[in-house]
C-alpha cells in the first residue's frame, strides 16, 4: 500500500461496491480503460486479482470481500477528515472559544448572549480575557476572536467592523460643567479619567489641534472602572456612544452630553487570526457575536 496512490482508493471502494467497471467509469465520470488500468494497479498493490470475472459479472475474491469493509471505513475517515470544513452543526457540539475584549463588551456578552445560548440550549463555553495590549496576541496567544476599538496587530490578522460611532462626554450629574458651556476652552480646565486605548490618544490629538491640552488625572483600565470613577469623582470621560447605550439605565447619575466641537469616531471592531478564516465554528462565532452586539447596541439606541 505505500506504493499505492491513495486516490485509488477511491476507485477500489466504487469497484468492491458496484462490481462493475462500467459502473465505475460512469459513476466517477471517467473512461473505462482509465478504470481497468487503475484495477491493474490495485491488483499489482494488494498482489491480488480482487474482482474475477464470473460469466458476465465481476466477483469478489476473498481478500475483496474482507477489505470491502475496511476500504468503506477507510474512505469515511478520509473524507471526514477534508471535509471537516464544510460542515458544523452547534447544536451537537461543545465547544469552548476564547475572546479578548475589554470589560464592557465582556459584560454584555457574558450576560446576553449567554442568556440566549442558554434558551437555545447551546453547549458553547465563551472564555473571556481582558486585552492586554501585546500587537501579536491574536498570533501567538490562544485567543479565538478579539471584539473591541481598533488598535495595533500583527499585519495578517483579519478585521471586520461591526459598528461605528461618534463619541460623547460622561460627568457625575452634579459636575460644574453643566452650568458652563461644553465649549474646549471650558472642558479643558476639567479634570479628565482616560480609558486605556486609541480612543484617547485621538481625543488628545484634537485637544491639542485647537491649541488646548486636557488634564489627565487618572487612567482606567477600562470603561466601567472608568464610568465608576466618573461616578464617584468630579472627572469627565470621553466614552463611544454605542457604550452609553449598552449601559442603558445602569447609571442613571451619569449624564452623557456632546460638546460643541464634534469628537473622533470610533469603531467597534472583531480581529482573528487568518488561521480561524475557514472554520465553520469560528465564522459561526464572527457572526453571532456580531449579530448579537448589533442588536444590542441598535435596541439601546431605540
Amino acid at each position: 500500500m505505500p506504493r499505492t496512490d491513495l486516490n485509488l482508493l477511491i476507485i477500489l471502494d466504487s469497484l468492491l461496491e458496484e462490481c462493475s467497471v462500467s459502473k465505475v467509469a460512469k459513476k466517477l465520470n471517467v473512461t473505462p480503460p482509465a478504470i481497468s488500468k487503475s484495477l491493474n494497479k490495485l491488483r499489482d498493490s494488494f498482489q491480488d486479482q480482487l474482482l474475477v470475472r464470473s460469466g458476465s459479472m465481476l466477483i469478489l475474491t476473498p481478500l475483496a470481500t474482507q477489505l470491502r469493509p475496511q476500504i468503506r471505513s477507510l474512505i469515511n475517515n478520509i473524507d471526514s477528515v477534508l471535509n471537516q470544513n464544510l460542515s458544523f452543526d452547534i447544536s451537537r457540539t461543545t465547544l469552548t472559544f476564547s475572546i479578548a475584549s475589554n470589560d464592557l463588551t465582556i459584560a454584555m456578552l457574558n450576560s446576553g448572549m449567554l442568556q440566549e445560548l442558554q434558551k437555545q440550549e447551546q453547549s458553547v463555553v465563551l472564555d473571556f480575557s481582558y486585552d492586554h495590549g501585546s500587537v501579536d496576541f491574536l498570533r501567538k496567544d490562544n485567543i479565538d476572536l478579539y471584539i473591541g476599538e481598533p488598535r495595533q496587530l500583527s499585519p495578517e490578522i483579519k478585521i471586520r467592523t461591526i459598528h461605528r460611532d461618534r463619541c460623547m462626554l460622561i460627568a457625575n450629574k452634579k459636575h460644574k460643567i453643566f452650568s458652563l458651556a461644553p465649549i474646549l476652552s471650558n472642558l479643558a480646565n476639567c479634570d479628565f479619567i482616560s480609558t486605556k486605548g486609541r480612543l484617547n490618544e485621538d481625543v488628545d490629538a484634537m485637544f491639542n489641534a485647537h491649541g488646548y491640552q486636557r488634564k489627565i488625572v487618572g487612567i482606567s483600565p477600562g470603561y466601567l472602572t472608568t464610568l465608576e470613577t466618573v461616578l464617584r469623582t468630579d472627572t469627565l470621560a470621553v466614552v463611544p456612544t454605542f457604550f452609553m447605550q449598552a449601559i442603558g439605565s445602569a447609571h442613571m447619575d451619569a449624564i452623557a452630553f456632546e460638546p460643541e466641537n464634534a469628537f473622533p469616531e470610533v469603531n467597534l471592531i472583531q480581529a482573528w487570526h487568518p488561521r480561524h478564516d475557514n472554520s465553520p465554528s469560528h465564522k459561526w462565532l464572527r457572526d453571532y457575536t456580531k449579530d448579537f452586539l448589533s442588536k444590542k447596541i441598535g435596541s439601546a439606541a431605540c
